[in-house]
């Protein structure tokens, strides 16, 4: 017995140290991987916790039981080395670290290498140089995706004939395509070079060294020119190819016809045109067929596809409207079981009837025809796997739905569905995740049914024709709801009826409704939110201080009914980028603002601020209107930051100067103080701003871009299509624009600036107010600006000659000031000035003529009386040159002097004549003589009717 237990713990003591010298690896291997970890912690000491406590020294595990370790078992050598994803944050500096590719060296077996997401940007080998990975004569499988790598990696890859799989995608190659640098990879199978930037034209004859190649991919790059595939179609093994999101443009290449194995074509999202060819039906090994987004027209038939009794995948959409899809033998049907089909665009008048013979399909996207109708109930009834539907913008008008289905997407919006929503809609469609019921005309209530959905993530029923109150139990029977938008409809009674702290609630928009009451505190206990959109509604009451211990993104009440202050908590939200409370009955002084992380647009305007812009008014927040309110008191004192890039204040009481501090805006755009009380100089500094010396001068990126007034969220199915190259499911990315519009005086109007047309615009307005002195002549330098005024003023001195290199100037208004000279000529060199108004001062000279100044009318120089030539009516006299201008001038100082002669002159001859004929008359009066006596006798009697006439005695 105790022979048969000895036997037994031996045989077992064996067996265990066999499967331990199966999992162990060499002792150089175990060193090498302590030596890989040791120069990983040289570059963070943030490595994946798998490595950094796994591989340890003191471990009794073989190194093949670690973890990103795989041995083979027979020879107990390293075989696979998976190091992707090395750091959870990612490595943060401008010199990515490069993978010392002797510290491999101890791997001589290894067969698959993946460094993916490891933030390395090259390679190097201070031993071997290129010809470092020749050594590793079994490696078949490489993955580089997702780093800093550029072409200089191309040499050490060239040196690895044995490589069978190459995966560079995600990375900043931005040559050509780098075929002359694989040369020697003639064992390729499976390229990947997609998201990397690659520019110019597909190689030709030169992929003839590839003719192993089965799957390549170089979507999303920057591939342009006519779809040229001459040596692409000679890769005679090929099966998937994917060239999406690239700039190929032309028709459908030809050559593809030649294809027997092919199984996967992408060809989406390009700007491919023409017809397609009939060939498509002979591609008997298709399984994914990938035709959408680019500009294709003519008629296409479903039958074409009706024959590829392996398709799994077919989509097809058209940019240029001129693509019309029919189905002519719709009875037969499709010889394959679909599981994803997309038509969008493709001016569908009717559902394909093959529809009602397929079982498999996962998703169906039939957006942007013109079907019309009772909705298709028998698509969810004969597809019951059906997870994806898609029928926005088309005429349907009646809405029906089957009794209960397994749905999880459905959008139809934009159609005209004039129904109530059914009643049960939340038992028939209680896996919904998404739906979207948007711009339609429903009316009546929202069910209460609606409540029963738990899994729904988002909702949007906006811009219909909903009325009554909310369901009691919505935001705690939709506890997975985290989007959800109500906005234009004629909902009423309280916001939120009932709450709970479990809801997932992220994004609430109620905005242009007939909500009434408080904001109770119902509303407090929805944590999550980061979005709150409740303007346009009929809230009144206070706004409540706890709002401030949200962290939020955005919060919109404005144009309702609340009074009282605000409270300062709203001001100290740390991440709160859009405040809006414009359009109430608030009072008070404005809080003071402390520390933000964001700040684009600072709005203000069209309150009854007093007092001086503060020096440290600028402090970072994106938009905060509080137009039309009753604040009173001065603007509070922000501390400054360069971040802010649109400041309007229009429309206030502010006085003072502006400030000098103002200038170290570099970031600013739109600077509108109109309408103040302004006073003093203009800062000549005002040139630091983004349009003039503060800017670089280029196109830069958009400051505001896509997702700066949006808040995203994914919500994805499982893949219904996988492949070498393609892993396929279907995902939807939401997103909320605001549409904040910025309001700016150009051309002598308001106009309104949004997303794209925002990015352009650059402006300063210091209209209507009392400024002063003369116009620096340095704001000739603000080079980018598209809009200057400075009508309304009190300024003087002449109009800089520097305006002249206001190359982007589209209105130009020095209109109502006390400026004076000449208008100068040099104006004319403006080629983009549409606006120009000097009226009402004390210009002189001739106006200018030439270019954009022949367009302006006399509108642009009234008020000005000593301004000549055309557009007025006032002529300059006849043109000359210096020297007779000379000689005309000597000329008239002649005559000037001959004329004052001849006044001296004349002056002495009448007195003299006065003087002889007073005193000729005086020795003639002493003599006696009858003309005397008669003299006398007419002198009585001039005398005497004198009395008479003035009654004197």
């Amino acid at each position: 017995m105790a022979s048969s237990k000895s036997m037994v713990f031996g045989l077992t003591w064996m067996l265990m140290m066999m499967m331990q010298g199966c999992r162990s690896c060499t002792e150089s291997e175990r060193r090498g991987l302590f030596d890989l970890k040791d120069y990983l912690l040289s570059f963070s000491d943030d490595l994946q916790p798998d490595i950094l406590r796994g591989w340890r020294k003191t471990s009794n595990r073989s190194c093949c039981a670690w973890r990103r370790i795989k041995c083979d078992l027979n020879n107990k050598r390293v075989t696979g080395l998976s190091l992707g994803f090395l750091y959870p944050l990612g490595y943060n500096s401008d010199y990515p670290p490069l993978m010392n590719l002797t510290l491999l060296y101890p791997f001589e077996e290894l067969q698959s290498l993946n460094l993916s997401l490891s933030s390395l940007g090259g390679l190097f080998d201070e031993r071997q140089g290129y010809k470092s990975l020749a050594r590793f004569r079994h490696l078949e499988i490489m993955d580089l995706s997702y780093n800093f790598f550029n072409s200089s990696v191309f040499p050490f890859l060239n040196e690895a004939p044995s490589l069978k799989k190459l995966i560079l995608g995600g990375n900043f190659i931005k040559s050509g395509f780098p075929v002359n640098e694989l040369v020697n990879l003639r064992s390729l199978e499976v390229l990947d070079l997609k998201l990397n930037n690659i520019s110019g034209h597909l190689p030709g004859k030169e992929l003839t060294n590839l003719q192993k190649l089965k799957a390549l991919d170089l979507s999303e790059n920057q591939f342009s020119g006519s779809l040229q595939m001459q040596g692409i179609c000679r890769l005679e093994q090929l099966q998937e190819l994917r060239l999406s999101k690239n700039r190929f443009v032309g028709e459908f290449p030809l050559c593809l016809s030649s294809f027997s194995k092919l199984r996967v074509l992408d060809l989406s999202s390009n700007h491919l045109s023409g017809k397609l060819p009939s060939f498509i039906s002979n591609l008997k090994s298709m399984e994914y067929l990938s035709l959408h987004d680019n500009n294709f027209e003519g008629l296409f038939s479903l039958d074409l596809i009706a024959k590829l009794t392996e398709l799994k995948v077919f989509k097809l959409s058209s940019r240029s409207s001129m693509l019309k899809v029919v189905e002519t033998n719709g009875s037969t049907g499709l010889k394959s079981q679909l599981r994803s089909l997309t038509l969008a665009n493709c001016n569908l008048g009717k559902v394909p009837g093959f529809l009602w013979y397929q079982k498999e399909m996962r998703v169906l996207d039939l957006s942007s025809n013109t079907l019309s109708g009772v909705f298709p109930t028998w698509l969810l009834e004969n597809n019951t796997e059906l997870q994806v539907l898609l029928l926005q913008n088309n005429s349907f008008n009646t809405l029906t739905l089957p009794r209960l289905h397994m749905l999880q997407f459905l959008d139809l919006s934009a159609n005209n569905l004039n129904d109530q929503l059914p009643k049960d809609v939340g038992l028939i469609l209680p896996w919904l995740r998404h739906l979207n019921l948007s711009n339609n005309e429903f009316h009546g209530n929202m069910p209460s049914s609606v409540a029963r959905m738990e899994d729904i993530e988002f909702m949007d029923l906006s811009y219909n024709n909903f009325s009554g109150k909310l369901p009691r139990n919505l935001f705690t029977g939709c506890y997975s709801l985290k989007w959800l938008k109500i906005s234009h409809n004629r909902f009423s009674g309280p916001i939120i009826r009932k709450s709970s702290e479990e809801t997932s609630l992220m994004t609430l928009i109620m905005d242009s409704n007939m909500f009434t009451g408080k904001i109770t505190d119902n509303l407090r206990s929805l944590r999550l939110l980061t979005v709150i959109d409740l303007s346009n509604n009929f809230l009144t009451g206070t706004i409540p201080r706890w709002l401030g211990n949200f962290f939020l993104d955005v919060l919109r009440i404005s144009n309702n009914r609340l009074q009282g202050e605000i409270p300062p908590s709203l001001f100290n939200m740390p991440y709160l980028w859009l405040l809006d409370l414009s359009g109430n009955f608030l009072s008070g002084n404005l809080p003071r603002r402390s520390d933000s992380e964001y700040g684009y647009i600072l709005d203000l305007h069209s309150n009854n601020l007093t007092g001086t812009i503060p020096d440290t008014l600028w402090k970072g927040m994106v938009l905060l209107d509080l137009r039309n309110n009753r604040l009173s008191g001065n603007i509070p004192r922000f501390r400054s930051t360069p971040s802010i890039d649109v400041i309007l204040l229009r429309g206030n009481n502010l006085t003072g100067k502006i400030p000098d501090e103002l200038c170290g805006l570099s970031n600013v755009r739109m600077l509108d103080f109109a309408h103040n009380r302004l006073n003093e100089s203009i800062p000549s500094c005002l040139t630091n701003l983004s349009f003039g010396l503060g800017g670089d001068g280029h196109a830069d990126p958009a400051w505001y871009p896509p997702n700066m007034f949006s808040y995203e969220m994914d919500i994805y199915t499982e893949a219904y299509y996988e492949s070498v190259l393609v892993s396929d499911r279907f995902a939807l990315d939401y997103s909320v624009d605001f549409k904040v519009q910025v309001e700016f005086a150009v051309k002598q109007r308001y106009d309104s600036y949004m997303r794209g047309t925002l990015d352009q615009m650059f402006g300063l307005d210091l209209s209507s107010n009392e400024l002063s002195g003369e116009i620096p002549e340095e704001l000739g330098d603000l080079k980018r600006v598209r809009s200057l005024n400075l009508s309304r003023n009190s300024l003087s001195g002449f109009i800089p000659g520097s305006f002249s290199k206001l190359k982007s100037i589209e209105s130009l208004d020095l209109s109502f000031n006390k400026l004076h000279g000449t208008i100068p000529s040099q104006l004319t060199m403006l080629q983009s000035l549409v606006v120009f108004n000097v009226s009402y001062n004390n210009l002189s000279g001739v106006i200018p003529q030439g270019k954009q100044f022949n367009t302006f009318s006399e509108k642009s120089y009234l008020g000005n009386l000593l301004l000549c030539g055309s557009p007025t009516n006032r002529s300059c006299g006849t043109t000359m040159s210096s020297g007779q201008e000379e000689e005309e001038e000597e000329e008239e100082e002649d005559v000037e002097e001959d004329e004052r002669l001849e006044t001296v002159v004349l002056w002495w001859s009448v007195g003299a004549t006065y003087v002889t004929i007073l005193m000729g008359f005086s020795v003639f009066m002493c003599f006696d003589s009858p003309w005397r006596r008669a003299w006398f006798r007419l002198v009585d009697a001039f005398i005497d009717r004198l009395k008479d006439v003035l009654g004197v005695i």
